[in-house]
């Protein structure tokens, strides 16, 4: 019976220790963006299509990490020049595409995750389709910069219009 008292003691004792980790460390499963970073990341979204639109290539380099991807709907992948190559040709991209869904969660003040939905105009058939993209934004020596960009298409919204 002393054993188990004192068992049953530890054990609170315990809970008691985790409860007060779990205080001292919160975890927010969603952490939203201050309006602060959502200004700042806005602001850098429309210099990056100003730079597409006016097809500064120069201006595009500083925008994606070196080791930048972009995963395309069907798979492909592509590396930081051929993505700036895809962007000058005014190819159909996340980046300049309408964002009717937005949302931007940050992570501190260095990395903020775009999670979007956008209309794209299909290269295959010219036909329009609803895209699901992620993009991952940090701030560096330069400045903001997109990591890495994902796009998913979804097949069932495909139609003539915009």
């Amino acid at each position: 019976m002393h054993h188990l008292r004192r068992l049953s003691m530890h054990s609170v004792a315990c809970l008691g220790a985790l409860a007060a980790t779990a205080l001292a460390h919160p975890i927010d499963p969603v952490p939203q963006a201050d309006t602060k970073l959502q200004a700042e990341i806005a602001a850098f979204r429309k210099e990056v299509q100003s730079a597409a639109s006016s097809r500064d290539a120069v201006a595009l380099r500083r925008f994606y990490t070196d080791d930048f991807t972009h995963t395309h709907t069907s798979g492909k992948v592509d590396g930081k020049d051929a993505r700036i190559v895809s962007v000058i040709a005014a190819e159909p991209s996340v980046e300049m595409a309408p964002t009717p869904e937005f949302k931007l969660s940050c992570f501190g003040e260095s990395v903020c995750i775009a999670r979007a939905l956008s209309p794209i105009k299909r290269g295959t058939d010219g036909k329009w389709f609803d895209v699901r993209w992620t993009q991952t934004f940090v701030k560096t020596s330069r400045g903001w910069q997109i990591a890495v960009s994902q796009a998913t298409g979804l097949p069932s919204t495909v139609r003539e219009t915009p």
